[in-house]
């Protein structure tokens, strides 16, 4: 048997954090179409049964269309099974809302629920805050995928879940791939989302595709997202000028596809004389890459003692800045919209 164990696609999230509206709707867009593609690849590759362990959707209410497209893709493929759980995001409002469910659509509810296929066993439950796990009665004859959603750090007690007979423990909530063991028998997992939405889910994203053979669970991660997302920084410390600024970045970002997207971080300390243009430099990024954005973490770096005898209004206005209550961060702040001010630059 063959089996894809996904989570956390989150379909129809408003994605407004970074992007702009025309990106926004493509981005969705692109969520919904990774979906079909990774179906696509189940039947490609004969996979018997896709497992999705929490928020397919972003949200309890979906639109229309997205819940039309979704039911019209797993009624569309009998042939393979879709097993659901909901996450904390989403609810069974997505089924309650169907006037037919679809055979091969397995929807599990607020109790552990067990359904065979041979001697492959795979019981879910639905995300809640308190799990009553002395229900969870599993034959220690079958290979055994247990399907929940939670961090295990916080929703999930792996403790609890020890020596109950669990082959795989297929995870959702966590965006990030990694895995673990659970005990002498089995392994936990968490295959990350499938197409990351934001610079809090940098590096590769996909699933985890489960082969079951010879009583034996092998897994794989497999990644698969159309875009990757890429959180890079430079230390912009002794350089004299944007040139120079640009000149660092585009050498950091030089093996990044054009189709993937950047946050280039900006670090390390300057002097009042460097003209950074983060402006000017997103958007020669943006013609690089689908999407980038600039985000300044540099500090200034006064010395009080180069201003002590400065008579200008530069100098005056410098010095009474250090000299105020103010907090180090806020003098930096201020100084350096002053000087912005002074020089006449767009703040």
């Amino acid at each position: 048997m063959r089996i894809i164990h996904t989570a956390d696609l989150h379909l129809d999230s408003p994605l407004g954090t970074n992007l702009k509206s025309i990106k926004q709707k493509e981005r969705k867009r692109e969520l919904l179409l990774n979906f079909e593609r990774l179906i696509e690849y189940a039947k490609n590759y004969s996979v018997d049964a896709i497992i999705i362990a929490g928020d397919l959707f972003d949200k309890a209410r979906i639109a229309f269309k997205t819940r039309e497209y979704v039911f019209n893709l797993i009624n569309d493929n009998p042939m393979i099974e879709f097993i659901l759980i909901t996450g904390n995001h989403d609810e069974n409002s997505f089924v309650s809302e169907m006037e037919i469910i679809p055979s091969n659509l397995k929807v599990f509810d607020n109790d552990f629920l067990t359904l065979h296929y041979g001697n492959v066993a795979i019981t879910g439950i639905n995300y809640q805050t308190t799990y009553s796990y002395q229900t969870l009665k599993l034959d220690p004859n079958d290979i055994n995928i247990l399907v929940m959603h939670g961090d295990i750090n916080v929703d999930i007690d792996l403790k609890r879940l020890k020596n109950k007979n669990i082959d795989y423990l297929a995870l959702g909530h966590i965006h990030k791939y990694s895995k673990g063991e659970l005990d002498d028998r089995g392994i936990y997992a968490y295959p990350g989302t499938l197409e990351a939405r934001g610079f809090d889910e940098v590096g590769d994203k996909g699933f985890i595709l489960l082969d079951i053979e010879d009583d034996k669970i092998s897994p794989k991660f497999i990644p698969f997202a159309k875009r990757k997302l890429h959180d890079i920084a430079i230390n912009i410390t002794g350089l004299d000028n944007y040139q120079d600024i640009r000149r660092n970045a585009e050498l950091k970002l030089n093996d990044i596809p054009s189709d993937d997207m950047v946050r280039l971080r900006l670090q390390g300390n300057y002097d009042l004389s460097l003209i950074k243009q983060n402006e000017m430099l997103e958007e020669a990024l943006n013609e690089k890459f689908y999407f980038a954005k600039v985000s300044d973490e540099s500090k200034l770096k006064v010395n009080p003692r180069d201003y002590e005898n400065d008579i200008s209004l530069k100098g005056e206005f410098i010095r009474n800045v250090l000299a105020s209550d103010l907090s180090d961060e806020d003098k930096n702040m201020v100084i350096e919209y002053g000087i912005k001010a002074l020089l006449k630059e767009e703040i």
